[in-house]
């Protein structure tokens, strides 16, 4: 099974997912997408425990090998359920969202965050395009997970060179105590809508690949077009 983990207040139906999962289907594979924030205030409830769990559904009781797909914050996710799970034996990470809490703690000063544990954080939903407020309960899953994962599956990690979310610099980082992983780096943005076919295109070629893909280089590749 080859699942998808989309990011932060995003969903199955956003353009990145759906460009993966078409393509994918054009060459006879299934992605599967769950929602990682279902109902009508499931992104308000959400935590990165609940989104764990909610993959885990999805992937059951299937003895593997699974694979994951996972974008920002749901490449983080992917990395903590591969890191726990035998099951997962290669990863696609697409401007994985690392060190999570400390990035957050880093951008909130204390009244911030008081106005956050009192009223919710507001935060812009990419699928709805409306503003919607996230609980508290969030920053506290966060705050009990390793900010990054030990990994020692096949990974493919693709980042943007002109990423102002996660910087380019802590996924090289990860990266290099990784040597199971290697990286692809493209003149893009944080999103990636840029280099949809080149991660579509990547991304194939390494699920498809076979034998065993532990030997990949840990440095960061020639920057793409995009």
């Amino acid at each position: 099974m080859i699942v998808y983990l989309h990011g932060f207040a995003s969903g199955p139906s956003s353009r990145k997912a759906r460009h993966l999962a078409e393509g994918l289907a054009a060459q006879g594979v299934r992605l599967e997408v769950p929602d990682l924030t279902p109902g009508e205030d499931g992104f308000e409830r959400s935590t990165p425990a609940s989104m764990l769990e909610v993959a885990r559904a999805t992937l059951g009781d299937a003895p593997g090998p699974h694979a994951l797909i996972g974008s920002s914050l749901g490449g983080y996710l992917s990395a903590l359920l591969a890191s726990a799970d035998p099951r997962v034996d290669r990863l696609v990470l697409l401007a994985p969202a690392f060190g999570l809490f400390d990035r957050w703690r880093a951008r909130l000063g204390p009244d911030e965050l008081d106005a956050w544990r009192r009223e919710g954080l507001e935060a812009q939903h990419h699928v709805t395009g409306t503003v919607r407020r996230l609980g508290w309960a969030f920053h506290e899953s966060a705050r009990a997970l390793p900010s990054s994962p030990v990994v020692r599956v096949p990974t493919l990690v693709i980042a943007g060179a002109r990423d102002d979310r996660v910087p380019l610099e802590d996924i090289e980082r990860w990266v290099a105590r990784t040597p199971t992983a290697r990286l692809r780096v493209v003149d893009d943005d944080h999103e990636l809508v840029g280099s949809l076919d080149l991660v579509l295109a990547e991304a194939s070629a390494f699920l498809r690949a076979p034998g065993d893909r532990r030997g990949g280089s840990a440095g960061a590749g020639a920057p793409g077009r995009g």
